[in-house]
């Protein structure tokens, strides 16, 4: 308990930076964008209008972006994108922190197991994913109350909304367990920002590979579309195979991270 503790007071700097980039751009894009796309339909459909195919697939730019819910498909690449550095910077900051303070011989002489050190850290990782999960979750629907009822677009019904919303959960769970997994396989962790970020415009990047080939084969190296907006959106669900292989990726990492982390050596500085 007295490392999740710390974990969580040590963390909780970046927390707050982290969630509030995530829900000031959510209002920046649904209570202040939202507005002037739908009041501006005219012009602005003529801008899609001059989109080439593939670009309009790969941001999800279409006549539905009119609508609270297609402005959200539009804008849940870079909700995702910021969540996942968050939480990967977690993830790395929680397993790396001995590593950069050359202080892990000292962690390992607690009177805790390493699997019992790797848990509380995890545990707080995933705290922090939750919570500020939960916390844009209620952002969403409180914007979605103020500016969702344009009687002129086909209404999202709300439970849907936040289904599509409950997305960044899981990418938060799978890029906490990529940035942990990373941190205890790394020898040193020089900037845990530069890491995270790079795991996360990565995963933004592979989106295009499926949505600019029309190839859903690539989506399996794709997390970001393993949550299927379109799909929770219209139908009120996602595909249970890829939320299987969202599952499975997590775990698997986590095992892998808790294997290395176990039997690894204190390396000598």
């Amino acid at each position: 308990m007295n490392v999740y503790l710390f974990e969580l007071r040590a963390l909780l700097r970046s927390f707050l930076i982290g969630l509030a980039a995530l829900l000031g751009v959510a209002v920046l894009m649904l209570a202040g964008a939202y507005p002037i796309y739908r009041d501006s339909q005219a012009s602005v459909q003529q801008v899609i209008d001059g989109f080439p195919p593939q670009f309009a697939a790969l941001f999800g730019v279409n006549d539905g972006i009119f609508s609270f819910g297609g402005f959200y498909r539009f804008s849940s690449l870079y909700f995702m994108l910021i969540m996942a550095i968050m939480a990967a910077a977690w993830g790395l900051a929680a397993f790396g922190r001995e590593k950069r303070a050359k202080t892990t011989d000292f962690l390992f002489t607690m009177p805790a197991s390493r699997i019992h050190i790797y848990a509380a850290k995890l545990a707080a990782c995933l705290t922090l994913v939750i919570v500020a999960g939960l916390l844009f979750l209620a952002t969403v629907a409180v914007l979605y109350g103020r500016f969702g009822d344009d009687p002129t677009a086909t209404a999202i019904p709300l439970p849907r909304l936040l289904l599509a919303a409950a997305s960044l959960l899981g990418v938060g769970v799978l890029f906490a367990a990529f940035g942990a997994l990373t941190a205890v396989l790394l020898r040193r962790i020089r900037s845990v920002s530069g890491i995270a970020t790079a795991l996360g415009v990565l995963g933004f990047m592979l989106v295009s590979l499926p949505e600019m080939t029309g190839d859903d084969k690539y989506r399996i190296i794709a997390p970001f579309t393993w949550f299927n907006m379109a799909e929770a959106l219209d139908h009120g669900r996602y595909e249970a195979g890829y939320l299987t292989l969202a599952a499975t990726v997590a775990v698997v990492c986590v095992t892998a991270g808790l294997v290395a982390y176990a039997r690894g050596d204190v390396r000598a500085e």
